[in-house]
């Protein structure tokens, strides 16, 4: 299995720009295993890097070192999830320059989202950007399959059941769980289930009753 778009930004945290006629070798690596080689890391690299990931996931890429270019890649989406594409503006938000990261989630007021990218102050890390700029979401990902079956009843800490393993394999395909789907409600189910329950303004109880099952129902009609 190939590893996530989230995965693969997250190991290359740190990379940065350096100024004068010394280069990164690693931002040099992004441009030429990706086609898009201008021999110095000086220049706006965030598609670059957003390529390059793309790549190293095996998934579609814009091949275009120009941010707004992920425009025409993917499926968009009002309901990202971790590792989907962002696309922002960029100067004017009719204009032609703009700004491609990875999504990591929104802030605590709604207002802003987390991006993981290239070129974020001249480096690859997690910046806050306010949301007004963003101009879409995108899937990239979409030869995955996400399964639609919802488990029924009530799940908690402790149980172990053919149910659990459902429930775990849509966290995991949501990107909410990683590992595998053993079918043995734990501390990381648990743990998963919470973010999710947050992330979707439902109780935090780490319980998967009606108001999880309804939220799930919901995200995974919108992706079908």
């Amino acid at each position: 299995m190939k590893p996530t778009t989230l995965k693969i930004a997250l190991g290359e945290l740190g990379q940065k720009e350096i100024s004068g006629s010394i280069h990164n070798e690693r931002i040099l690596e992004y441009q030429q295993m990706t086609g898009l080689d201008f021999g110095t890391d000086e220049v706006a690299w965030c598609s670059i890097f957003a390529n390059w990931v793309a790549l190293q996931a095996g998934l579609p890429r814009s091949n275009s070192a120009m941010a707004r270019s992920w425009l025409q890649i993917g499926n968009e989406t009002d309901s990202p999830s971790p590792g989907d594409i962002i696309v922002m503006w960029r100067g004017s938000e009719n204009g032609s320059l703009g700004h491609v990261g990875f999504f990591l989630g929104y802030s605590k007021s709604g207002k802003s989202v987390y991006c993981i990218g290239g070129n974020q102050n001249d480096e690859v890390n997690i910046t806050l950007y306010p949301k007004y700029k963003v101009l879409s979401f995108r899937k990239i990902d979409t030869t995955k399959e996400i399964t639609t079956t919802i488990p029924t009843g009530y799940l908690r800490k402790g149980e172990s059941n053919s149910r659990v393993k459902l429930l775990q394999q849509i966290l995991i395909d949501l990107n909410y769980l990683n590992g595998s789907a053993d079918g043995i409600f734990g501390g990381n189910t648990e743990k998963a289930l919470q973010k999710f329950q947050r992330d979707n303004h439902i109780t935090i109880d780490g319980i998967y009753g009606s108001e999880s099952r309804e939220k799930l129902e919901e995200i995974l009609q919108k992706q079908d």
